[in-house]
């Protein structure tokens, strides 16, 4: 997943999706004192509300417009952390071993095109995290029951060759954006279990995307082992 070829690496800030809400787990799993990393940060919407709580957040994310709207949206709630903010991609972590207590992946992993930079993703997640360190992460989940989402499945399976995988086009113009991928419930377990983490939170859940469109979705929490 090279800059080169990254489709959110020039996308305007305000084109980022951003819909799923922080589930409120995560705060038992945040006491008082631990850092955490946004990764995927996009317009700031959690860090903004990690930082208001009074935790320090780093914002992670390729996009330099979007991480200046972290900046703002951190501004604008009067928050009393203004996050960190680090440009780069997830496939490499520009923090040392151990740097976080928390990583918190928000409807990120989903525009990750190769499972394999999924799985590296998660094993520089493990490598940034302390002792015990935890990893959020909320997510679609494949929809077969929509005849939206089962058409594209299928018929975008000869170009993705992964099922749940399929073709998003941008809405004004037409033209190809990028391959977002929906998961089952097997595949984000073992994406943590096969990268050194356990779970100890999965719920099942219904998320609303970007297009108004409700669709399954999955919020789990794992622990480095």
């Amino acid at each position: 997943m090279s800059e080169n070829r990254n489709p959110w690496f020039d996308v305007e800030g305000k084109k980022i999706p951003e819909t799923i809400e922080l589930d409120p787990v995560i705060y038992q799993y945040i006491p008082p004192g631990v850092r955490i990393l946004d990764i995927g940060s996009a317009t700031g919407r959690v860090s903004a509300c990690l930082a208001g709580h009074g935790f320090e957040v780093t914002g992670f994310d390729v996009n330099t417009d979007a991480l200046k709207m972290t900046r703002a949206s951190a501004h604008s709630h009067n928050c009393p952390f203004i996050p960190s903010l680090v440009r780069g991609t997830a496939i490499f972590l520009p923090f040392t071993d151990g740097s976080f207590n928390v990583a918190v992946m928000q409807a990120f992993l989903t525009v990750v095109e190769l499972k394999e930079d999924r799985a590296r993703i998660i094993r520089e997640v493990f490598r940034i995290l302390g002792p015990n360190g935890h990893i959020y992460i909320a997510d679609f989940g494949q929809t077969w029951h929509s005849g939206i989402y089962r058409e594209r499945y299928i018929n975008d399976l000869p170009v993705t060759h992964e099922e749940g995988s399929f073709l998003v086009y941008d809405e004004k113009t037409g033209e190809f954006a990028y391959v977002a991928h929906h998961f089952t419930e097997r595949e984000l377990v073992f994406l943590l279990i096969d990268n050194g983490f356990t779970v100890e939170f999965f719920k099942r859940d219904i998320f609303v995307t970007r297009t108004g469109n409700r669709i399954n979705g999955f919020v789990i929490v794992g622990r480095k082992l």
